[in-house]
């Protein structure tokens, strides 16, 4: 909960019975700008007894109205007020699925390198510049979105490759990916396996590197050329032949955005954006108080140009 910094003790009862917004908004709304059609709220009431009595709910254990319950009303309201918000933008998608976690989990061929952590990265990088992002798992259909992104697929199927194939829109397919076959071997043919019927490069040597910002290096054989350090690209697909830094992951999102015709905003820490249908969703996850940056809402419906902690704008395209 966000209090005020304050001299002196602080006056609670400022903060009863109305409180100010707080995450329990931020969580709905993020939730409705995300695609949801229900939100199920847990706990409906603290739990007086067992393991789980310090975990709260909308209601306290006395059954009175807690924090939450005060949010989830007003947030209610808000939402009713709001426009029909429509259907979700299919900007960016993130394929992931926990195969490829566990495979990185029991042979990370590197400290550190997990195929969670790097697509948590790629999907912080997308969300920076400004990007709705949508989670997939490998049998998803991927038409319709303007960039695809691979962050670390180490089992690659027939059915992902011919579906990334066909796909016209820009590709990044990032290191390890078709390293492994389904029997977690080498492939004959060595990485990225499978893909190289579609990205002729073949991984010859990899590497890993300790207290650099470039942690693994794959040495590839292939007569494409490097679009950036490490990057090969061969028409709309690229392959990422290292594991970038935080500033380079991002160089790297900003130019397949802007090759796919999507805007990229520079967000400051702790804002993140959000577009359904007609709606554009601000939120601010800092401590501190953000103003919006120019062009990214026009005509405000909820909320203003400066966001308190735990704030929330929405509004319609600039």
């Amino acid at each position: 909960w966000v209090l005020e910094q304050q001299p002196g003790p602080v006056n609670w009862a400022r903060y009863n019975p109305a409180p100010l917004p707080g995450m329990v908004r931020l969580w709905t709304l993020e939730a409705m700008a995300h695609g949801a059609e229900l939100l199920c709220y847990f706990r409906w009431r603290q739990a007086p007894f067992a393991q789980e009595q310090m975990h709260a709910g909308l209601l306290r254990p006395d059954s009175v109205d807690d924090l939450g319950a005060h949010e989830a009303r007003r947030v209610a309201a808000e939402i009713a007020a709001l426009p029909n918000a429509g259907h979700r933008a299919k900007q960016a998608a993130l394929v992931f699925d926990y195969t490829s976690a566990w495979v990185t989990d029991i042979m990370p061929q590197g400290q550190g390198f997990s195929a969670l952590r790097v697509a948590f990265e790629h999907y912080s990088a997308l969300r920076r510049a400004g990007l709705d992002v949508d989670i997939v798992p490998p049998q998803a259909d991927l038409t319709g979105y303007a960039m695809v992104v691979l962050p670390c697929q180490p089992i690659v199927s027939d059915g992902l490759i011919e579906r990334v194939a066909a796909l016209t829109c820009p590709v990044l397919i990032g290191p390890r990916s078709g390293s492994k076959t389904a029997d977690f071997a080498i492939p004959s043919n060595l990485a990225p396996g499978p893909l190289q019927d579609i990205v002729p490069l073949k991984v010859v040597r990899v590497e890993s590197l300790r207290g650099v910002p470039v942690q693994w290096i794959d040495h590839v054989e292939t007569e494409l050329e490097q679009e950036l350090p490490g990057l090969y690209r061969h028409g709309s697909l690229r392959y990422l032949a290292h594991y970038p830094d935080a500033g380079e992951l991002n160089r790297i999102v900003a130019l397949l955005a802007t090759e796919a015709g999507l805007a990229v905003i520079t967000l400051p820490e702790g804002l993140r954006i959000s577009r359904i249908g007609e709606l554009v969703f601000a939120f601010n996850y800092c401590a501190a108080a953000l103003e919006l940056p120019n062009g990214i809402i026009g005509q405000l419906l909820l909320g203003g140009a400066r966001l308190e902690p735990a704030g929330v704008a929405v509004g319609r395209p600039a």
